[in-house]
This record gives structure tokens, sequence and C-alpha cells, in this order.
């Protein structure tokens, strides 16, 4: 597992710099690749509150739930 300020210095570089910043870390653990979620910041239109920077996927609070739950 990454530590997160990894996880967004290597999103910012790919991306040209973003809006996400360290406090948007959550203690929450992604699905796909078990990498810490963020926040969402960027499109707070859309309805997912989590997002993995490192695999780009954004989930639902209940997804992560049955994830935590399969382990």
């Amino acid at each position: 597992m990454t530590r997160p300020h990894l996880i967004l210095k290597r999103y910012n570089k790919n991306n040209g710099g973003s809006n996400y910043k360290l406090e948007n870390v959550t203690s929450k653990h992604c699905p796909k690749c078990n990498e810490l979620l963020f926040n969402e910041v960027n499109q707070p239109e859309i309805d997912y509150p989590y997002t993995c920077l490192l695999c780009d996927e954004n989930f639902y609070n209940f997804e992560l739930n049955d994830f935590a739950r399969n382990i």
C-alpha cells in the first residue's frame, strides 16, 4: 500500500495538478487496488463521495461497506 502523499504526488504529476489535498484522504480503501480513498472534490455534482486517485475510480459508500464485509 502506498502512502497518500505519494499517490497525490503521482496524480498531480500525471494530471498537471489537482484540487485534492492530504486533508481529503479518508480511512476507507479502494475495493480494486486497496489504496486509501480521497473525498471527491473536483466534481461535487456527481453522486460518488469517494475517489481512488490510483485507479481513477469513484465509489459509493455502500460499495465500500460490501468490500469491507468480504475481507
